[in-house]
């Protein structure tokens, strides 16, 4: 599976690209989203960002907060924990937000975010969606047991 975050300040056109990407993507393969939250989520209420990931063409589409609530089934997941379990059965995943995080970036607006960053623009609508596409298919995959986001445990 290929990762690719989308991160930038509120209102700099994520959510815009996420669900550009994930429309141009899934002619190529199966792509889920997960976007993150700072607050409880208003989950696929028509025009909210998690109903615009699934009408752009994630087959599946995720919230997390802060604090690890996932608002699909209420238990605590990480970043980490939804990504291994996308890698089983997703082409893609395109992240919105988690500017923290170790995924490669599309870096909007003047935000600092945590490296990788592998495009820059201004706003959504400065970038080149056909080359993030090749981009994201130049990444490396996914690889749930090397993860960086994922949580240290032991195998039990």
């Amino acid at each position: 599976m290929k990762v690719l975050c989308v991160a930038g300040p509120s209102d700099s056109g994520k959510t815009t690209v996420v669900a550009s990407l994930a429309e141009r993507l899934r002619e190529r393969g199966t792509v889920a989203t997960v976007k993150h939250l700072t607050h409880e989520p208003d989950v696929d209420t028509e025009g909210k960002d998690t109903a615009r990931h699934r009408a752009g063409g994630a087959v599946h589409t995720v919230g997390l907060t802060d604090e690890g609530t996932w608002f699909a089934t209420g238990r605590n997941r990480t970043l980490g924990d939804v990504l291994d379990e996308f890698a089983r059965r997703y082409d893609y995943a395109i992240l919105e937000g988690f500017s923290d995080s170790d995924v490669p970036k599309v870096a909007l607006g003047d935000r600092a975010v945590d490296p990788p960053v592998v495009a820059r623009a201004a706003t959504a609508d400065d970038l080149d969606l056909d080359e993030v596409v090749r981009l994201i298919n130049q990444l490396p995959s996914y690889d749930p047991e090397h993860s960086p986001d994922r949580d240290d445990r032991s195998d039990e």
